[in-house]
């Protein structure tokens, strides 16, 4: 287990690999981890991250590490690093698991195609964001990345 500077979220490993966690009652609307960008990066990789149609890129630990949820409780906001905010789209107790949905950032997800998530939302099938319903589209508008805008 590896505590982030700010000590409040920590990595921890779970069955699903690494993840982040709550070490701290996080209210709705307040930034959670400032992502910021490490590198570009020539093609997409299972940790990149999407800034443009054309664009991968790296970003630092934790948020590197956050894992995706069908039902996240952070979504993002490109911002002045060069990479994304996570801001709690709802209150995150202590030691609940940080997730925000890859398809707010990936035109297509190739990290994986079947979502494990559990969530009661859970899509099943996680290909991207070309291939979200309009619903979803309307509802993630506010946190999604600023190209697929």
């Amino acid at each position: 287990m590896k505590i982030d500077s700010f000590n409040k979220v920590l990595i921890k490993t779970t069955p699903k690999g690494q993840g982040v966690f709550a070490n701290y009652n996080f209210t709705e609307g307040e930034t959670v981890i400032i992502g910021k960008r490490v590198k570009v990066v020539p093609d997409r990789t299972v940790y990149s991250l999407q800034m443009g149609f054309d664009l991968h890129i790296d970003i630092d630990e934790p948020g590197r590490l956050i894992n995706h949820s069908c039902s996240p409780n952070t979504g993002v906001r490109n911002n002045e690093f060069g990479g994304y905010d996570f801001v709690a789209i709802s209150n995150i107790a202590l030691l609940e698991e940080i997730t925000f949905d890859y398809e707010t950032t990936e035109c297509i997800v190739s990290a994986f195609s079947k979502c494990l998530c559990g969530s009661v939302n859970c899509r099943v099938i996680i290909c991207g964001f070309n291939f979200n319903s309009e619903e979803l589209k309307l509802k993630s508008n506010k946190f999604i990345a600023d190209y697929l805008k």
